[in-house]
């Protein structure tokens, strides 16, 4: 039995790295002993957590790096050698960076989770410069994508064994709540953290021009973040007050998902989107651009969704009404099953029990 600690930034938001690192401490702790330990507490697990996932809050009240990096690292470093931990999961760039001088004095094995694609923000340095640091401070490398890991491979000179590709997996418990499609819906979905990556500016652009000429429709969208209350403004100086409707933080959305017609992704960089994986699970037709890396691992455009040129409005918008105005295109996106086993949990909890045993 291995004692396994997952370092997360803040477990109150519902976000994609917070979901998985709530499914991995549930499904770890089967046969091992699982620590949660949180950087950064602004309030209570967003996610639902096995009883026996120990969890650790983090520093309340405090944003600046390296106050985090202060209050943060020497408490963790007591708390590894206390707890004996064997194995550290570091879910993100900022939790590894926060923690990572802890790796030179704890003799637990560090591995780096990058849970976005390396060549989204290859461009903003400060970004790639954290993701060389948690990448050079670590022992293994986990992403989401063969493109990623071939990136960290020829970017950063890293040997291709550090590196491995591992996909999120979809939640047994997901699956089952998989319900008869029904396309009389006349709602559109979108789920996400409210952060300017998530493009929900991109969403009311669309929606201005859509959704007026189809007054029976509405666009919910679930999510808390900084961004949330500009969103609302935007949507208000839209006149789509009533069309458009900001749900707020709902415990597993996915239970919503079979009331919708079909889930809408407008990201500007995404590692590989929890939500998509959802939507596929549970037979939701999916429209998302086709950026660096995700989407185009889950939808395979013209069978169970459309992937659209990056950030262009016009296409994105003749497709999203192609599915309005189609019952029988959305019934056929939604019966399609391929590229559902590609994201077994069996298969890829397997691969996991290799990095933490290893």
């Amino acid at each position: 039995m291995k004692r396994i600690c997952l370092v997360d930034f803040d477990m109150a938001v519902t976000g994609g790295v917070e979901c998985v690192t709530a499914s991995l401490a549930n499904a770890f702790c089967e046969d091992h002993a699982v620590y949660i330990f949180e950087i950064n507490h602004t309030g209570p697990c967003a996610y639902t957590l096995d009883k026996r996932v120990r969890f650790t809050e983090g520093v309340q009240g405090e944003n600046r790096l390296r106050g985090m990096i202060k209050s943060c690292v020497p408490a963790f470093i007591r708390f590894v050698k206390k707890e004996k931990i064997d194995v550290i999961l570091l879910m993100g760039n900022y939790p590894a960076l926060v923690v990572s001088f802890a790796r030179f004095f704890t003799k637990a094995k560090y591995v780096y989770c990058d849970h976005g694609g390396l060549m989204n923000q290859w461009r903003q340095k400060d970004i790639t410069a954290i993701r060389f640091w948690d990448a050079f401070c670590a022992h293994k490398v986990v992403v989401l994508t063969d493109k990623t890991q071939k990136d960290y491979v020829e970017k950063f000179h890293l040997k291709p064994e550090k590196v491995q590709r591992i996909y999120n997996w979809v939640e047994d418990e997901i699956i089952s709540q998989r319900q008869e499609y029904r396309p009389q819906s006349r709602k559109i979905l979108s789920v996400g953290r409210f952060g300017k990556e998530k493009g929900y500016d991109l969403l009311v652009k669309v929606a201005e021009e859509i959704l007026p000429k189809y007054p029976q429709w509405s666009w919910d969208i679930y999510g808390t973040g900084e961004t949330f209350d500009e969103i609302s403004e935007k949507i208000q100086e839209a006149g789509l007050e009533n069309q458009v409707c900001l749900k707020g933080n709902v415990k597993n959305a996915y239970q919503l998902y079979p009331e919708y017609a079909f889930l809408v992704l407008t990201s500007y960089r995404e590692g590989l989107p929890i939500v998509l994986l959802e939507a596929l699970a549970l037979g939701i037709p999916m429209v998302s651009f086709d950026i660096e890396t995700g989407p185009n691992e889950i939808i395979e455009d013209g069978k169970n969704g459309f992937l659209i040129p990056p950030y262009d409005l016009q296409v994105m918008g003749k497709r999203i009404e192609e599915l309005i105005q189609n019952e029988e295109l959305r019934r056929t996106f939604a019966q399609y099953g391929g590229r559902r086993e590609k994201f077994s949990k069996k298969e890829i909890l397997k691969e996991w029990i290799k990095v933490i045993e290893e």
